[in-house]
Order: structure tokens, then sequence, then C-alpha cells
């Protein structure tokens, strides 16, 4: 193999590790899912295994919510529908769990 053709697989390999991630595409509509999430978990008021069938809905999805690349006024108000599951969770004595999320 020349070195010509060697050389470029290594730019090409550290061109492929060594980039940074591409933030992921803003989804807005994960900003209603989060909603309606947080009226069922409501209406569950302190009926805890109401509200554990939900958790674990959420659960099962909660890396792509999380992953959902919104930024300023639309990442505000996912926080917002966020924090409003997470009160009616603490309600009836369960919490929902957030992984740690990257600072902007």
């Amino acid at each position: 193999m020349s070195r010509t053709i060697l050389a470029g697989f290594v730019a090409l390999a550290l061109a492929a590790c060594g980039g940074k991630k591409a933030p992921p595409t803003p989804r807005p509509e994960l900003i209603e899912t989060v909603q309606v999430l947080g009226e069922r978990v409501c209406a569950c008021e302190t009926d805890k295994e109401c509200v554990r069938a939900i958790r674990d809905e959420w659960d099962a999805q909660k890396a792509d919510l999380m992953n959902n690349g919104l930024t300023g006024e639309q990442k505000a108000a996912f926080d917002a529908e966020l924090l409003h599951v997470r009160a009616c969770g603490d309600a009836a004595g369960l919490t929902f769990w957030m992984p740690p999320q990257p600072q902007e």
C-alpha cells in the first residue's frame, strides 16, 4: 500500500475520532410529549401504582426525551413541563430521575 493511501486512511480515522459530536436536532414536539405525561401523572394524584405505570413509560423513553436538542425558550418550556412531571410524581411518592445534562 502506498504511503499516500495509508496517510489518507490515517487522516480519515483521526477526523472521525477527533471531531466533536454534533448536537441533536431540536425536536420541539417533545415539549407536548412531556406535557401529556405530566397531565397523566398529576391525574393519578397520590395513587403510587398509577404513577409507577407512567414512570415505567418515562423510563423506557427517557434517553430519547432528554436528547431533545432544544435551546432557549423551547428548552425553558420543556424544563417547565419536566418540573411539572417531577412534582406530581413526588406528590405520589415516586421520583422521576433524569440523567445529568451537559452544560450549555
